[in-house]
């Protein structure tokens, strides 16, 4: 799988770059299964929105490891927020399992998982 948006241009030569990302992009809704990694609200190509785990304002980059599917309003709610300031047991969706599963995402796809600020 490619982790980087430039990985996978680079790999699809015969498409263009904005069908490269717009494929980029579908994978990590495809990888949430079309759902909110936080509150589990099903995702449409229009409700969809991608997550930096650990927001680029940060640190984070724009790795598949570091982009979670997301809802508009969770999005929005998060901003710049580490992901432990932000989904914590203070969430109304919080869960011990969502929580591993976001946790497995970013190990899987080889980035640190800060619970702490920097």
């Amino acid at each position: 799988m490619f982790h980087t948006e430039n990985e996978l241009l680079q790999n699809l030569i015969v498409t263009s770059p904005k069908n490269a990302r717009k494929k980029f992009r579908e994978s990590i809704f495809e990888s949430w299964e079309w759902k909110c990694m936080y509150c589990d609200t099903e995702l449409t190509e229009q409700t969809a929105t991608i997550d930096h785990i650990k927001p680029k304002f940060k640190g984070g980059h724009s790795t598949r490891s570091n982009m979670g599917a997301c809802c508009g309003k969770c999005n929005s709610n998060k901003g710049s927020q580490l992901v432990s300031d932000y989904f914590d047991e203070s969430h109304p969706c919080y869960s011990e399992e969502k929580a591993s599963k976001i946790k497995g995402w970013t190990d899987q796809h080889f980035i640190l998982w800060s619970l702490t600020p920097e």
